[in-house]
């Protein structure tokens, strides 16, 4: 077992399969051009820079970033483990297996922003003593993370070979020391340029259960923690970036901020699903022109990602009785941002019903959120979307 300190942008990592791809099809464009200029120019696949990512899985990390609200993050979900993000990983996995490699968890925040009684695994930490606060304020992976006071101490159990721990540096951030397994407490000084989404990378571990424990020497903010099984370079990856609750001003507030922690992440696809708390403040061009103008921020990434927008489902009469106009006006808004961000998009409301408050069916009890069957029905969805764009 080891540990050092990341904090390099990782960008591309990557380069020559697609870049040579990239200077083949850039090469063929200009041949049939000026052998036929009459010719119309091919629209670009959408997801093209995740399918090259998915066929060099054995060379490279293919990470997949699910940004978005409470639909993304599952809150309605019984488990972790029933989510559709999760359910879908399983799946992608499967479908595209990496030869001698299981696949860890990757990216999950240091506490989700889910709530009870249909969600009660928000705080997943197994011990903690002292003081420590859950905080929204910090520009991470979905803007939430563990403030922990001098002292304070957190164990999380996980699964897999090695971890990155994310913290942030922040003027006045203190260190804190890891342990894993009972081990001796290794410390990780936390001074220097303020920045979000620092990592420590733990790793030589043996394939199996785990316990990290973080412990505050001084004020500091614990923002997740990456887990890997055998595919720290290669697989396919899932960073959790959503937030119960959010809009797209959750994470424009501090766009670079967040952007930096992207950058981390360097996603070769992010889906989104974002609008339904938006809505309850803007009209539909508002919303429509701040979807095209974020869409327009990731798609600049260095990692150039593919990004795939998820209409939701019409919310329930609680929150689209206080929108200025039918969800269906919001929801032509975001398929038309998606078109303009370069974006592909499918839409829940297609074959998902009205939310209700009944409890039943697919909707969990509060009438707004996916239940367990629910969240496999958007996970068969956006399999089916995400299949469907490949190899075009």
């Amino acid at each position: 077992m080891n540990g050092h300190e990341r904090t390099t942008d990782r960008g591309r990592r990557r380069g020559s399969p697609r870049l040579v791809a990239g200077l083949v099809v850039a090469l063929v464009s200009i041949v049939a051009t000026g052998c036929s200029a009459a010719k119309t120019p091919e629209v670009a696949e959408p997801l093209a820079t995740w399918n090259a990512a998915v066929a060099d899985r054995t060379e490279a990390p293919a990470n997949w970033v699910a940004l978005g609200d409470s639909i993304t993050e599952g809150q309605g979900a019984s488990s972790r483990s029933t989510r559709w993000m999760d359910l879908t990983l399983d799946q992608l996995r499967t479908e595209h297996p990496t030869d001698g490699v299981t696949g860890g968890a990757g990216y999950l925040p240091a506490q989700f922003a889910v709530y009870a009684p249909d969600s009660t695994w928000g705080d997943w930490a197994t011990a903690r003593t002292g003081e420590s606060q859950f905080d929204v304020t910090t520009p991470d992976l979905g803007y939430r993370s563990v403030a922990m006071q001098a002292g304070a101490s957190r164990s999380y159990g996980f699964s897999g070979t090695g971890i990155d721990i994310w913290w942030a540096r922040y003027p006045g951030s203190g260190d804190f020391t890891y342990s894993v397994d009972g081990a001796a407490p290794t410390t990780v000084a936390t001074t220097g340029t303020a920045s979000t989404g620092t990592t420590t990378t733990v790793d030589g571990l043996s394939s199996g259960e785990h316990t990290v424990t973080v412990t505050a020497v001084a004020p500091f903010s614990l923002l997740g923690f990456t887990i890997y099984d055998g595919d720290r370079d290669k697989g396919i990856h899932r960073y959790d970036s959503a937030h119960s609750g959010s809009t797209i001003a959750t994470f424009t507030k501090d766009q670079e901020g967040f952007l930096t922690a992207m950058r981390r992440a360097a996603p070769d696809l992010i889906t989104i699903t974002l609008g339904g708390n938006d809505a309850a403040n803007l009209t539909p061009d508002e919303l429509g022109a701040r979807y095209v103008a974020f869409l327009e921020a990731l798609a600049a990434l260095p990692s150039k990602p593919s990004l795939l927008v998820i209409g939701e489902f019409t919310p329930a009469s609680s929150m689209t009785d206080g929108m200025a106009e039918p969800w269906s006006s919001y929801l032509a808004e975001i398929k038309r941002a998606a078109a303009k961000g370069g974006a592909a998009y499918v839409s829940m409301a297609d074959t998902f019903p009205e939310a209700d408050t009944s409890g039943s069916g697919i909707y969990s009890t509060d009438g707004i959120h996916p239940n367990d069957e629910g969240q496999r029905r958007i996970a068969k969805l956006v399999l089916a979307t995400l299949a469907a764009h490949e190899g075009d």
